[in-house]
């Protein structure tokens, strides 16, 4: 992989380039200030190895999510190591097949710990390199990414944005260190983050950019039969990427997924699906949720469809709910599973399970959805 060849490069003050849009203009970036501050980015940053802040405790119970390590982390690209790499895709394929039969979620720690993405994807100059400044990107402001409220910025103000972010966070870290965390700070916490939340701009939901594509690993079972675990068809492969406080509200999706996080820390909550969306058709689904909603019978417990969302989006804050608006959500609520992603760590989310996902520091994601 490249970022195995930098420390020779960067003592030879080599250069990288990548390639821009159809006209292919190189954009250059100097190996050895990148590598350097990159490595230093890596060695002082606690959030390599845990997240900076606390963890925002779920209301209700919780329990873990099951997980597997595979037998090796992912081999280098290398044309000697073709035998390696193809019995690695047969190991995650075995690793998460079970799962996939039982529709069940499956965590993946290091998944990606040995790619592209986990070295060059916490460097703004490196996105700016390969992307462009001045490629568009869609932008969610607001309290999560279904707000509503979605702009169109350059891609390069967006980082700038993001590293004013990465300011503030290091503050904070730094406050918190200073008046010792823990308990008697997390009223002050939740009043600082529901305000912080009125205010994030998330890049949430957008196509991952074709110059980066290759620095994560799109697993082959996402796109062939031959491994049984799906059909093989690829839909989408998308890139989230936003500051402290970026949520996504409880919903499901309609396909198999697989986030990955490379940069930062998430939080996941996961439910599981109800019968009312068990049929696998979205019409179908939503044609069912709108017979309940404009009936006498009782919500579910999720609420989806209700307060202006959509059929798959739930009208409960799981965080802070509001019991005497959405009393089922208390009473009949699944007990949710419940994982901290970290650079390098996988998700199977399976098909219309509900999730939430906060994002506890400044963090990149990628995610396919396959069928």
């Amino acid at each position: 992989m490249v970022h195995q060849k930098l420390p020779a490069l960067s003592s030879k003050g080599c250069y990288i380039a990548s390639s821009v849009g159809s006209k292919k203009l190189h954009r250059l970036v100097e190996i050895s200030s990148f590598f350097s501050s990159a490595s230093a980015s890596q060695s002082n940053n606690p959030s390599t190895s845990r997240p900076k802040f606390a963890l925002p405790s779920y209301i209700g119970q919780s329990q873990p999510v099951p997980k597997t390590t595979l037998p090796s982390t992912p081999p280098p690209r290398h044309p000697q190591q073709d035998h390696a790499m193809q019995q690695h895709q047969h190991n995650l394929a075995d690793a998460i097949r079970p799962s996939y039969q039982s529709q069940t979620p499956l965590l993946l720690p290091n998944l990606l710990c040995n790619c592209d993405a986990i070295y060059f994807w916490r460097s703004s100059d490196y996105w700016r390199a390969a992307v462009g400044e001045d490629t568009p990107v869609e932008v969610e402001v607001g309290k999560s990414y279904n707000s509503g409220n979605r702009v169109t910025l350059r891609f390069g103000d967006y980082l700038n944005y993001l590293a004013l972010g990465v300011e503030q966070e290091d503050k904070d870290y730094e406050k918190q260190q200073q008046q010792g965390g823990g308990s008697q700070q997390q009223g002050k916490d939740i009043e600082e983050q529901q305000q912080a939340e009125q205010e994030v701009a998330y890049l949430a939901q957008n196509e991952l950019f074709p110059q980066v594509l290759s620095d994560i690993p799109t697993p082959n079972f996402c796109e062939s039969d031959e491994y049984n675990v799906g059909e093989g068809q690829l839909y989408h492969t998308m890139l989230w990427m936003g500051p402290r406080h970026t949520v996504s509200p409880l919903h499901f999706d309609p396909l198999d997924n697989l986030l990955m996080q490379v940069v930062g820390w998430k939080r996941v909550l996961l439910f599981p699906p109800d019968k009312l969306h068990e049929s696998g058709d979205v019409e179908e689904d939503s044609k069912q949720n709108n017979q309940i909603l404009g009936s006498n019978e009782q919500p579910t417990w999720h609420y989806a469809g209700t307060n202006g969302n959509q059929y798959n989006t739930s009208a409960v804050d799981i965080e802070n709910p509001n019991h005497k608006e959405f009393p089922n959500f208390k009473e009949l609520a699944p007990i949710p599973y419940e994982c901290v992603l970290g650079p390098g760590d996988a998700l199977y989310i399976p098909k219309r399970w509900w999730h939430h996902v906060r994002s506890l520091e400044m963090s990149v994601s990628a995610n396919v959805w396959w069928r």
